[in-house]
Protein backbone atom coordinates (compact mmCIF):
# COMPACT_ATOMS: atom_id res chain seq x y z
CA UNK A 1 0.00 0.00 0.00
CA UNK A 2 1.39 3.54 -0.88
CA UNK A 3 0.85 6.62 0.54
CA UNK A 4 1.37 9.88 -1.02
CA UNK A 5 -0.25 11.96 1.32
CA UNK A 6 3.55 11.68 3.60
CA UNK A 7 1.80 10.76 6.76
CA UNK A 8 1.82 7.84 8.49
CA UNK A 9 0.66 4.80 6.74
CA UNK A 10 -1.82 2.79 8.34
CA UNK A 11 -1.64 -0.87 7.74
CA UNK A 12 -4.19 -3.36 6.26
CA UNK A 13 -4.90 -6.14 8.59
CA UNK A 14 -3.66 -8.63 6.21
CA UNK A 15 -0.27 -6.72 5.98
CA UNK A 16 -0.07 -6.29 9.60
CA UNK A 17 -0.18 -10.42 9.81
CA UNK A 18 2.46 -10.77 7.02
CA UNK A 19 4.91 -8.22 9.05
CA UNK A 20 3.84 -10.18 12.15
CA UNK A 21 4.99 -13.65 10.43
CA UNK A 22 8.01 -12.45 9.02
CA UNK A 23 9.41 -10.64 12.38
CA UNK A 24 8.22 -13.84 14.27
CA UNK A 25 9.88 -16.13 12.17
CA UNK A 26 13.45 -13.55 12.87
CA UNK A 27 12.94 -13.79 16.15
CA UNK A 28 12.79 -16.98 16.57
CA UNK A 29 15.88 -17.13 14.59
CA UNK A 30 17.53 -14.79 16.78
CA UNK A 31 16.14 -16.25 20.15
CA UNK A 32 17.97 -20.02 18.78
CA UNK A 33 21.19 -18.44 18.17
CA UNK A 34 21.91 -16.88 21.47
CA UNK A 35 20.27 -20.54 22.76
CA UNK A 36 23.11 -21.96 20.92
CA UNK A 37 25.67 -19.35 22.66
CA UNK A 38 24.52 -20.38 25.87
CA UNK A 39 24.88 -23.95 24.74
CA UNK A 40 28.60 -23.07 23.65
CA UNK A 41 29.64 -21.54 27.26
CA UNK A 42 28.42 -24.32 28.94
CA UNK A 43 30.19 -26.74 26.52
CA UNK A 44 33.90 -24.54 27.62
CA UNK A 45 32.87 -25.44 31.01
CA UNK A 46 32.46 -28.63 31.13
CA UNK A 47 35.40 -29.13 28.96
CA UNK A 48 37.54 -26.48 31.58
CA UNK A 49 36.20 -28.65 34.25
CA UNK A 50 37.29 -31.95 32.48
CA UNK A 51 40.60 -30.61 32.07
CA UNK A 52 41.48 -29.66 35.44
CA UNK A 53 40.42 -33.33 36.68
CA UNK A 54 42.64 -35.12 34.40
CA UNK A 55 45.65 -32.18 35.07
CA UNK A 56 45.20 -31.99 38.80
CA UNK A 57 45.16 -35.61 39.53
CA UNK A 58 47.96 -37.04 36.41
CA UNK A 59 51.21 -35.24 37.96
CA UNK A 60 51.50 -35.76 41.79
CA UNK A 61 53.57 -32.77 41.98
CA UNK A 62 50.41 -30.93 41.10
CA UNK A 63 49.62 -28.89 44.12
CA UNK A 64 45.83 -28.24 44.96
CA UNK A 65 46.00 -24.91 43.73
CA UNK A 66 45.25 -25.93 40.40
CA UNK A 67 41.66 -26.84 41.54
CA UNK A 68 40.92 -23.42 42.49
CA UNK A 69 42.60 -21.90 39.57
CA UNK A 70 39.89 -24.02 37.65
CA UNK A 71 37.00 -22.73 40.00
CA UNK A 72 37.90 -19.19 39.01
CA UNK A 73 37.83 -20.81 35.14
CA UNK A 74 34.20 -22.06 35.70
CA UNK A 75 33.10 -18.66 37.11
CA UNK A 76 34.62 -16.32 34.88
CA UNK A 77 32.43 -18.48 32.02
CA UNK A 78 29.04 -18.42 34.59
CA UNK A 79 29.53 -14.80 34.37
CA UNK A 80 29.96 -14.56 30.61
CA UNK A 81 26.95 -16.97 30.34
CA UNK A 82 24.86 -14.75 32.53
CA UNK A 83 25.59 -11.78 30.61
CA UNK A 84 24.21 -14.12 26.99
CA UNK A 85 21.32 -15.46 29.10
CA UNK A 86 20.11 -11.82 29.84
CA UNK A 87 20.09 -11.13 25.79
CA UNK A 88 18.80 -14.43 25.41
CA UNK A 89 15.87 -14.06 27.76
CA UNK A 90 15.38 -10.49 26.28
CA UNK A 91 14.39 -11.83 22.89
CA UNK A 92 12.60 -15.23 24.10
CA UNK A 93 10.26 -13.01 25.54
CA UNK A 94 9.32 -11.02 22.75
CA UNK A 95 8.90 -14.52 21.12
CA UNK A 96 6.44 -15.63 23.84
CA UNK A 97 4.26 -12.91 23.66
CA UNK A 98 3.83 -13.58 20.05
CA UNK A 99 3.03 -17.11 21.35
CA UNK A 100 0.70 -16.64 23.58
CA UNK A 101 -1.25 -13.98 22.04
CA UNK A 102 -0.43 -13.63 17.70
CA UNK A 103 -0.13 -17.59 17.62
CA UNK A 104 -2.98 -18.32 20.09
CA UNK A 105 -4.98 -15.50 18.33
CA UNK A 106 -4.50 -17.00 15.25
CA UNK A 107 -5.47 -20.49 15.60
CA UNK A 108 -8.86 -19.53 17.76
CA UNK A 109 -10.04 -17.03 15.85
CA UNK A 110 -9.63 -14.50 18.70
CA UNK A 111 -6.63 -12.61 17.03
CA UNK A 112 -6.64 -8.68 18.05
CA UNK A 113 -4.45 -6.24 16.02
CA UNK A 114 -5.77 -3.36 18.01
CA UNK A 115 -3.06 -0.86 18.90
CA UNK A 116 -4.52 -0.62 22.82
CA UNK A 117 -4.41 -4.25 22.90
CA UNK A 118 -1.96 -5.21 25.57
CA UNK A 119 0.58 -7.22 23.79
CA UNK A 120 0.57 -5.19 20.60
CA UNK A 121 1.44 -1.90 22.78
CA UNK A 122 3.77 -4.10 25.08
CA UNK A 123 5.89 -5.56 21.60
CA UNK A 124 5.81 -1.94 20.41
CA UNK A 125 7.13 -0.60 23.73
CA UNK A 126 10.31 -3.44 23.67
CA UNK A 127 10.93 -2.93 19.86
CA UNK A 128 11.28 1.25 20.97
CA UNK A 129 13.10 0.79 24.11
CA UNK A 130 14.56 -2.55 24.04
CA UNK A 131 15.39 -3.79 27.94
CA UNK A 132 16.25 -6.71 30.35
CA UNK A 133 13.46 -8.81 31.51
CA UNK A 134 16.12 -10.20 34.84
CA UNK A 135 18.55 -8.42 37.01
CA UNK A 136 22.29 -9.54 36.71
CA UNK A 137 21.99 -12.14 40.11
CA UNK A 138 19.30 -13.89 39.03
CA UNK A 139 20.64 -14.75 35.27
CA UNK A 140 23.73 -16.28 37.19
CA UNK A 141 21.61 -18.06 39.93
CA UNK A 142 19.24 -19.31 36.62
CA UNK A 143 22.38 -20.69 35.03
CA UNK A 144 24.18 -22.13 38.33
CA UNK A 145 21.12 -24.36 38.99
CA UNK A 146 20.75 -25.26 35.75
CA UNK A 147 24.14 -26.51 35.18
CA UNK A 148 26.84 -24.92 36.90
CA UNK A 149 26.55 -26.17 40.50
CA UNK A 150 27.34 -29.55 39.33
CA UNK A 151 30.76 -28.77 37.81
CA UNK A 152 31.63 -26.48 41.14
CA UNK A 153 30.61 -29.21 43.17
CA UNK A 154 32.79 -31.57 41.17
CA UNK A 155 35.58 -29.34 40.94
CA UNK A 156 35.57 -28.71 44.86
CA UNK A 157 34.96 -32.56 45.42
CA UNK A 158 38.51 -32.69 43.79
CA UNK A 159 39.97 -30.07 45.35
CA UNK A 160 39.07 -31.93 48.84
CA UNK A 161 40.60 -34.90 47.68
CA UNK A 162 43.73 -33.45 46.35
CA UNK A 163 44.49 -31.59 49.79
CA UNK A 164 44.05 -34.88 51.69
CA UNK A 165 46.33 -36.92 49.61
CA UNK A 166 49.18 -33.85 48.72
CA UNK A 167 51.77 -34.10 48.96
CA UNK A 168 50.87 -37.04 51.66
CA UNK A 169 47.53 -38.50 52.65
CA UNK A 170 46.40 -36.59 55.39
CA UNK A 171 46.09 -38.52 58.72
CA UNK A 172 44.21 -35.50 61.03
CA UNK A 173 42.53 -32.66 60.56
CA UNK A 174 45.45 -30.95 61.49
CA UNK A 175 47.66 -32.16 58.98
CA UNK A 176 44.60 -31.47 56.47
CA UNK A 177 44.25 -27.76 57.22
CA UNK A 178 48.39 -27.54 57.02
CA UNK A 179 47.99 -29.08 53.57
CA UNK A 180 45.72 -26.72 52.74
CA UNK A 181 48.38 -24.05 52.89
CA UNK A 182 48.80 -22.08 49.75
CA UNK A 183 52.45 -20.18 50.16
CA UNK A 184 52.39 -18.42 53.33
CA UNK A 185 48.70 -18.21 53.81
CA UNK A 186 47.50 -20.73 56.38
CA UNK A 187 45.02 -23.39 55.52
CA UNK A 188 42.62 -22.17 58.00
CA UNK A 189 42.75 -18.82 55.69
CA UNK A 190 42.15 -20.68 52.38
CA UNK A 191 39.37 -23.18 53.97
CA UNK A 192 37.51 -19.95 55.33
CA UNK A 193 37.78 -18.35 51.97
CA UNK A 194 36.23 -21.55 50.45
CA UNK A 195 33.42 -21.65 52.70
CA UNK A 196 32.52 -18.13 51.74
CA UNK A 197 32.16 -19.21 48.10
CA UNK A 198 29.87 -22.04 48.37
CA UNK A 199 28.20 -20.12 50.86
CA UNK A 200 27.37 -17.58 47.86
CA UNK A 201 27.01 -19.91 45.23
CA UNK A 202 24.22 -21.28 47.65
CA UNK A 203 22.57 -18.08 47.82
CA UNK A 204 22.97 -17.24 44.19
CA UNK A 205 21.19 -20.78 43.94
CA UNK A 206 18.88 -19.71 45.73
CA UNK A 207 17.72 -16.17 44.29
CA UNK A 208 17.58 -18.11 40.40
CA UNK A 209 14.70 -20.50 41.86
CA UNK A 210 12.72 -17.08 42.95
CA UNK A 211 9.87 -16.50 40.40
CA UNK A 212 10.55 -13.49 38.06
CA UNK A 213 7.29 -12.51 38.85
CA UNK A 214 4.76 -10.58 36.26
CA UNK A 215 7.26 -10.73 33.57
CA UNK A 216 7.70 -14.34 32.40
CA UNK A 217 4.57 -15.48 32.69
CA UNK A 218 1.26 -13.23 31.12
CA UNK A 219 -1.53 -15.45 31.89
CA UNK A 220 -2.78 -18.63 33.71
CA UNK A 221 -4.01 -21.21 31.32
CA UNK A 222 -7.75 -20.82 30.84
CA UNK A 223 -9.56 -24.16 31.67
CA UNK A 224 -9.74 -26.68 29.09
CA UNK A 225 -13.50 -26.82 28.44
CA UNK A 226 -15.61 -29.75 29.61
CA UNK A 227 -15.79 -31.31 25.75
CA UNK A 228 -12.02 -31.16 25.32
CA UNK A 229 -11.62 -32.95 28.49
CA UNK A 230 -10.80 -36.42 27.83
CA UNK A 231 -13.28 -39.14 29.38
CA UNK A 232 -11.82 -41.22 31.99
CA UNK A 233 -12.27 -44.98 30.70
Amino acid sequence: MIDKSGGPTKLSRGELITALVHYYRAEVQRSLAWRERLDLTTNWAVGSTAAVLGFGFSHPEYPHVFFLFGLAIVYILLYVESRRYRFYDAYEYRVRLLHQNFVYGALTGELDLEKETFWVAELASDLMHPQYKMGRRHALGRRLHANYIYLFAVLLSGWLFKVKIHPEPSQSWHQFVGQAAIGELPGWVVLLCIFLFVLHLAVLAWHGRKPQGGRDVFYSPAPRPATLRRKPD
